[in-house]
């Protein structure tokens, strides 16, 4: 239908009284003081909840009892904590350590090549004389011991004299094949071990000792292997020290790598005890030894630190000052709150979620920070970043985190952990602050593991901890991020409707046309369906110009008139050129068929559970606007002129969030542009100035905090894409002038 703008003005509508918004948008209206009743008695819950999980100290009797004496009680740690072992028992360790280290040994390329040559020449001299029968035996013994001097003389000459060199040769080969199998040593250093590593051609081997040969031990071993392949005793033993010259030693043992390892394993030897909280430091009537005596002096320390031990009144005054610090750090994320997001604070289901979220990552934290094997590598963080930003984006998730960790920094947590995890927490809000793929939540599990192993290196290395004992604090960082992941998608789906928002998962699921409600859409009313996607498309685009939920304006345009499929044959897209259902109606009825369209959309989005954030779309972008062309048409019809105006409008409310005043203007500019008989680029930006204009003025975008630079920039992405949608088409042979521009199938 085409608009029809006459010179009647047009009354402006009832205001409505709103305590407060939604969203970013609404007027500063001033605020009842039981309105923050529940903000407070929340900070109150979560002030008490911290003071509970992370005491300031508790109140023992620090009348320990000294070394040598019987312990009237039972004493255990308060809480998790490390003290340092004895310096004795430490090197005594460090010792048995490095004596069961196995050594180092590195492969000599060619030393097997060359003892394979040199048996081979000795064999092939040995059966060369031992057939020379018309030489005497001495001169052949002495051609071979010019030849193999190193070889024992008395030896030779027995081998010279065998009947049958060729079995025992071969037995001897064989010996010697399987000496070489692992390799023999030339030396190896005294200790306890079992094992000996082998370095080879840039990789690491580890055998067991018995397979490696030493060289001191050749001559007994090649005998016993000689003996296993039947020779007897006496020949096996004379037929050893024969050869044994001949074989080479190809591992040659690594002083420099082996002391490079003992050093290391020096270092992983722990020089102090992890206690968890309750475990026994000493039992009741045990005489205390050193090393209890010297845990006990740290316990003690520890206490003093925490302000256990000392006059009441300095006890009282810390641990108010602690709680009045944590006070206020509510009070200014309070404060925060109320400038720049506070629709948190004053709906109470987000509250209370929120405080919910908050309330278990403390429970995580102080159970994680109280196993010492663990520790601050399993703080919760990135539970607390993701599950706030997916719920309520990252303008919450980045002062919530960063809340979180202020007050574990009150309660004594490590400063260098403390900025490890502020970097994990601002990483995870801004991997999942923007979630259009759900890859992307494996994408974050990759990053947020590589992340805490990286972390956790850094910060033990800048402490001088050795990284070879971090194996659990290894696992429980990697271990952090998947897990976080994991429950967060599980709980999601189950948190979002009790909280009434929609997270970015919920709307991509909402976006796929394939939902049956679009396509009923697409069956019954296909015009509006046309009209809904080409509206979602201009809405998204300006919606991402502004900074505002550029996914869940789509997700909007896509659901807000699913009213129309009720009566789709009152509304001009659907009619196909047909008759119009409203020239039988009166402008009043008409008008109310029309805005029924709002009533009914709303009550099928609520019986097909849409979000509440996509419901408000329906009503909002009609906000309490007239519709001018029945009000017009009665104004005609009755000259008497008492038509209300406030028959005309539709029931509202106006837009109360960005997003909703994006589509209203892009669904009025739409339709208006589609009206026009020649959509040139002038006509379409001065139309789209116009409505855009006409909704400002009518106080229609009073309650959305759209900014005159909002309006321009909205404006200026709408016009791409309008003049796209409505560009020239060439004339076909045969074509009138007139088919082409209604011929919505010609090419472009």
């Amino acid at each position: 239908m085409r608009w029809r703008f006459l010179r009647w003005r047009i009354p402006e509508p009832r205001r409505s009284v709103r305590s407060f918004t939604r969203g970013n948008g609404g007027p500063r209206s001033r605020m009842e003081p039981r309105a923050l009743l529940a903000p407070a008695l929340t900070g109150v819950v979560l002030l008490a909840l911290f003071q509970f999980l992370f005491p300031l100290a508790p109140r023992i009797d620090s009348d320990f009892p000294t070394l040598g004496e019987i312990s009237d009680r039972e004493i255990r740690a308060p809480f998790a904590m490390t003290a340092p072992l004895l310096e004795r028992d430490v090197e005594m360790r460090q010792l048995q350590q490095v004596l069961v280290e196995p050594p180092v040994v590195r492969r000599q390329p060619g030393a097997q090549v060359r003892t394979a040559e040199r048996f081979g020449d000795w064999r092939d001299a040995l059966l060369m004389h031992a057939g020379l029968a018309d030489v005497p035996s001495g001169e052949r013994l002495d051609l071979m011991a010019m030849r193999f001097p190193e070889l024992p003389q008395e030896d030779m000459a027995r081998a010279l004299e065998l009947d049958d060199p060729v079995g025992r040769l071969e037995a001897v080969e064989a010996a010697l094949a399987e000496l070489q199998a692992v390799g023999v040593v030339d030396n190896l250093p005294p200790g306890n071990y079992t094992k000996i590593r082998i370095l080879e051609g840039g990789g690491e081997v580890t055998v067991d000792l018995p397979r490696v040969t030493l060289q001191a031990e050749l001559t007994s071993r090649l005998a016993e292997i000689l003996g296993g392949h039947g020779l007897p005793a006496d020949e096996a033993a004379w037929l050893a020290r024969l050869v044994r010259p001949l074989v080479a030693s190809d591992l040659v043992y690594s002083a420099d790598e082996t002391e490079e390892r003992r050093a290391l394993a020096r270092r992983a030897v722990p020089t102090q005890r992890e206690f968890i909280m309750g475990e026994r430091l000493v039992g009741r009537g045990d005489r205390v030894t050193e090393q209890e005596a010297l845990f006990l002096s740290t316990l003690h320390g520890r206490l003093v630190e925490k302000g256990s031990i000392g006059p009441v009144e300095k006890i009282f005054w810390r641990s108010v000052t602690r709680l009045l610090l944590a006070a206020a750090m509510l009070l200014v994320f309070g404060w925060v709150a109320w400038i720049h997001f506070r629709e948190l604070l004053l709906g109470l289901r987000r509250l209370f979620a929120a405080a919910a979220v908050f309330a278990v990552f403390l429970v995580g934290a102080a159970v994680s920070l109280s196993q010492p094997s663990f520790g601050a590598a399993a703080v919760p963080v990135p539970l607390l970043a993701i599950l706030l930003t997916v719920l309520f984006r990252e303008r919450v998730g980045y002062p919530v985190t960063l809340l979180a960790l202020a007050l574990l920094g009150l309660a004594g947590a490590d400063r260098d952990w403390m900025l490890a995890w502020a970097v994990l927490g601002l990483v995870s809000v801004a991997l999942v602050r923007r979630i259009r793929q759900r890859d992307q939540f494996y994408k974050a599990i990759a990053v947020l593991s590589a992340l805490q192993v990286f972390l956790i290196t850094v910060v033990n290395a800048t402490q001088g901890v050795s990284l070879l004992g971090l194996g659990s604090a290894y696992f429980a960082g990697v271990l952090t991020p998947v897990a976080s992941i994991a429950l967060a998608l599980f709980l999601l789906p189950v948190i979002e409707p009790l909280v009434g928002v929609s997270s970015d998962l919920t709307l991509l699921e909402l976006s796929d046309l394939n939902h049956p409600l679009l396509k009923r859409m697409a069956l019954e009313s296909q015009g509006t369906f046309h009209h809904c996607q080409v509206v979602a498309q201009i809405a998204e685009n300006a919606a991402r110009s502004i900074g505002a939920n550029s996914l869940l304006t789509r997700v909007g345009a896509l659901f807000h008139d699913i009213g129309k499929m009720s009566k789709p044959e009152y509304y001009v897209e659907n009619q196909g050129g047909g008759p119009n259902k409203h020239d039988e109606l009166s402008p009043s009825m008409s008008a109310l068929v029309v805005a029924s369209h709002v009533r009914e959309g709303i009550e099928m989005a609520r019986r097909w559970r849409l979000p509440q954030a996509v419901i408000d779309f329906i009503p909002e972008h009609h906000g309490t606007s007239v519709m001018k062309y029945f009000y017009h048409k009665a104004l005609e019809n009755d000259e008497q002129e008492t038509v209300k105006v406030d028959d005309f409008r539709y029931p509202g409310p106006k837009p109360q969030s960005r997003e909703t005043a994006i589509l209203m203007l892009a669904d009025a500019v739409e339709a208006a542009t589609r009206s026009l008989a020649k959509p040139t680029p002038g006509r379409i930006r001065e139309m789209t100035k116009q409505i855009i204009d006409e909704r400002m003025l009518s106080g229609e975008l009073d309650e959305c905090q759209l900014s005159l630079n909002h309006l321009a920039r909205i404006r200026e992405a709408f016009i791409p894409l309008l003049t796209g949608i409505h560009h020239a088409r060439i004339l076909y042979p045969g074509q009138r002038g007139g088919d082409a521009v209604g011929d919505a199938g010609g090419e472009s």
